[in-house]
């Protein structure tokens, strides 16, 4: 994706401007572009997405915008239901499909789409996947669940299994080594040594998966990984750590692939409000023959 990406300071001069035409004039777009850039909500303003071409914006204010001219169409897809109630949603996230806005758009997501499909719901967002994952997301939809799933995904009272793809066997390991930023990466990445910025310990479980739970999935070298911590893509940079990265995955020397070999399968946790004990299950199609 060819995303670029501006941030500036309005001068005084240029707050009489609006806004489409104070971003061609400091950026590389054109007023069309700019305008496009606005309506995907490409733009924010003083940290908040402005999507009014006709906006005044005070001198002094920061402006981002990002404009990547290779967004695809606003996706449509239904997002397949696996479990509801009065409190929770849990969905099986496709994926190619980022959890929640971009730099670059605020419609090319899940939470843009579910919102598309279930107007009548305000829903909270409590753990997230990435872009290339698929799987299981739970998310609540009445304000009284979030202190429950809040305290449920920061903590370690829940089960998370993910089926992953490998290009080798691993034989079943803990992978407990802290993950952080790596400074000056470009593109943005974690890693488990290195000059980090700000690791934290992180702690996830690997084992082969069985015949069973391999059956019927395209040939090759399964696992299944258990994640303690919930670190950003920490199943990804343990199993390059391990120097098994998941297949797919161009980002840690992942062996080339179609796809990123990541799903969020299974979830085991207390209900938020009736303590009832549930297990969620997002079976991997797309792994399928």
């Amino acid at each position: 994706m060819a995303l670029k990406k501006w941030t500036f300071t309005v001068d005084p001069q240029d707050a009489e401007l609006r806004l489409d035409q104070l971003i061609a004039k400091r950026t590389e777009l054109s007023r069309r572009a700019a305008r496009e850039a606005l309506k995907l909500g490409g733009v924010q303003v003083d940290r908040k997405r402005v999507k009014v071409a006709g906006k005044l914006v005070k001198p002094g204010l920061e402006v981002r915008v990002a404009f990547d001219p290779d967004l695809p169409p606003v996706p449509t897809t239904a997002i397949p239901i696996v479990f509801e109630d009065e409190w929770i949603l849990a969905v099986d996230k496709p994926a190619g499909l980022a959890t929640q806005g971009t730099w670059a758009t605020d419609r090319h997501d899940l939470l843009a789409l579910l919102k598309t499909q279930r107007p009548d719901l305000k829903l909270f967002l409590h753990h997230r996947l990435d872009q290339g994952t698929s799987g299981l997301l739970v998310l609540a939809k009445d304000a009284k669940a979030n202190p429950g799933l809040a305290s449920a995904f920061a903590g370690r009272d829940l089960e998370k299994l993910y089926l992953v793809r490998v290009s080798a066997p691993l034989e079943a390991c803990t992978a407990e080594a802290p993950i952080g930023r790596l400074r000056g990466a470009d593109p943005g990445r974690f890693g488990c040594e290195g000059d980090l910025m700000d690791p934290k310990s992180a702690r996830t479980d690997f084992r082969p998966a069985t015949a069973e739970e391999a059956e019927g999935l395209v040939p090759g070298h399964y696992l299944v990984a258990r994640i303690h911590t919930g670190r950003t893509h920490q199943i990804r940079v343990h199993l390059a750590h391990l120097g098994r990265p998941v297949l797919g995955d161009s980002l840690y020397g992942g062996a080339p692939s179609d796809r990123l070999w990541l799903h969020a399968w299974r979830l085991g946790l207390k209900h938020p409000i009736t303590g009832e004990a549930l297990r969620l299950e997002a079976p991997p199609a797309r792994f399928r023959t």
